[in-house]
């Protein structure tokens, strides 16, 4: 199950928000070591409180959430133009109306009684993105991910196309842009179906946003 939520859907939403919030301070604190700001249980930044994002997430048949990312506006301020300037030899800026950054993709700690399949939440998380992108004419998707997650797009169906590789002494890090396609949503679709997730690709709740102008 796909929902797309906003900062307007915070009071209708709060258990959504809060499961969300304790995934990322378990899952990027805790065992990723980033130096990330957790309070009160909490791993949120000033792009969740003081600009416009939009979360995919992602819940099982119990409705637990399963996993999570955001994206923002590139008109806006991104964490590709400030907090992750100086990861690279030469600045990466990507500003467009039609260009979105991906940001805090997040697959949550397993809690309910069947394990979860990683693979699943995340090529769930890229369907929802991609058709969100599709009903809002967003053309790219930018982002930074590790190396290592490259044969992970590659198999799920969706690959960057890389930009810029971070200095060796950050670690092996890239900049990619997704292009945003109905072929790829296909693939994608296609591929979680021969898989035989019990998934409906085609199931998105909430309505999806016309965000570009």
């Amino acid at each position: 199950m796909i929902s797309i939520l906003t900062n307007a859907d915070r009071d209708a939403c709060p258990g959504e928000f809060d499961a969300m919030f304790r995934a990322r301070a378990v899952i990027f604190q805790e065992r990723l070591g980033w130096a990330a700001t957790v309070r009160d249980g909490w791993e949120t930044d000033r792009y969740d409180w003081h600009e416009d994002p939009v979360y995919v997430v992602t819940a099982d048949a119990e409705h637990r959430l399963t996993g999570s990312l955001r994206v923002l506006p590139t008109t806006g301020e991104t964490m590709l133009r400030t907090e992750f300037a100086g990861f690279f030899d030469e600045p990466v800026d990507v500003e467009s109306p039609t260009v979105w950054e991906c940001t805090r993709f997040c697959v949550h700690p397993c809690t309910g009684p069947d394990a979860c399949h990683g693979k699943l939440v995340s090529t769930e998380l890229l369907i929802g993105l991609c058709r969100l992108c599709l009903s809002s004419g967003v053309e790219q998707v930018v982002g930074i991910y590790d190396e290592a997650m490259t044969r992970i797009y590659n198999r799920i169906g969706w690959s960057p196309v890389p930009l810029a590789r971070s200095r060796p002494e950050i670690g092996k890090l890239l900049v990619g842009i997704w292009d945003v396609s109905a072929e790829a949503l296909e693939v994608m679709t296609r591929r979680v179906a021969l898989h035989d997730y019990n998934f409906d690709p085609g199931e998105v709740r909430s309505p999806l946003l016309s965000v570009v102008t």
